[in-house]
């Protein structure tokens, strides 16, 4: 049996670690959440003194933490107390550089890192229905395919090392433009009267239909219920991501600059906890 260590209970993490415990893994946490690390142990999961016991014992670590600047406190845990063979599956959104750097520093001490972010929100999570893009080597992805799969349902190989992180960007990139413009469109069409059923059926059958389209603007908008599965805020910061690429490789994104600008205002208007669907209700607030 593969001993885990699971880094970051969050919204996300939580139901991710209770899924590898369902699939029988032995799973170690150690957590500041104490509501999180109970509901973990009651399905099995066990304790781990700190991250550093787990770097040292445990066969894979699994992480899902906020943002880049983590990644690199936890790599250091990693180099000082990792053992040879060891493999991180590091899983958040974060820049593909990140994950680079950070498998060239750890290679030379022989552990593995996969770098796996997810789509799927926190739905997509309890469900155990993921969508993860894997930058890794192919024996390495192959070796830890149990482990993904207890989390997700779609496994994408991207490639080497910070590709999965990069697919994940540009897809949250067109995700986040995507809906910030179904959100326009939707406050013009109630302004010209248009009824949101009728709207609905005519798009999601004609060229201007979309994912977003078909499942987050009724589901979402129409309802005004933009109870948090990805929050505005990690919306923002994904977008961000984005744009710090696109100026490390000097490339020109003036729509991309925009809807950063759109979802930096949205939050700045106190929406950063609700959905990221809400920037429609900052849409709304902003009519005349």
């Amino acid at each position: 049996m593969k001993q885990i260590g699971f880094i970051g209970l969050g919204k996300m993490g939580l139901p991710m670690a209770l899924n590898l415990c369902r699939k029988g893994f032995a799973v170690w946490s150690h957590s500041s959440h104490a509501e999180s690390q109970k509901q973990l142990q009651d399905a099995g999961g066990k304790l781990a003194p700190d991250f550093a016991w787990m770097a040292a014992e445990c066969d894979v670590l699994v992480s899902i933490v906020p943002a880049d600047r983590e990644i690199g406190e936890l790599l250091d845990v990693v180099l000082t107390h990792g053992h040879e063979g060891l493999v991180w599956i590091e899983m958040t959104s974060a820049m593909g550089t990140t994950k680079q750097a950070a498998q060239e520093k750890l290679h030379p001490r022989k552990i593995a890192l996969v770098d796996a972010p997810v789509s799927g929100g926190t739905a997509g999570a309890q469900q155990g229905t993921l969508t993860i893009m894997v930058g890794a080597e192919a024996d390495v992805l192959e070796a830890q395919r149990d482990v993904l799969e207890a989390m997700g349902t779609q496994i994408y190989h991207t490639g080497p090392v910070g590709s999965g992180s990069n697919v994940k960007m540009l897809n949250q990139m067109l995700n986040a433009a995507n809906t910030a413009i179904a959100a326009e469109v939707l406050c013009l069409s109630r302004k010209l009267g248009v009824d949101d059923g009728i709207l609905s059926q005519v798009v999601n059958k004609s060229s201007g239909g979309s994912y977003i389209f078909e499942r987050n603007v009724p589901k979402y908008m129409m309802t005004g219920d933009h109870t948090p599965g990805f929050r505005l805020d990690l919306m923002k910061k994904d977008v961000g991501l984005f744009i710090q690429a696109a100026q490390e490789a000097d490339e020109f994104i003036p729509v991309s600059n925009l809807i950063a600008q759109l979802y930096a205002g949205a939050s700045h208007q106190g929406l950063g906890d609700q959905n990221y669907t809400a920037i429609h209700t900052w849409y709304e607030k902003n009519q005349k």
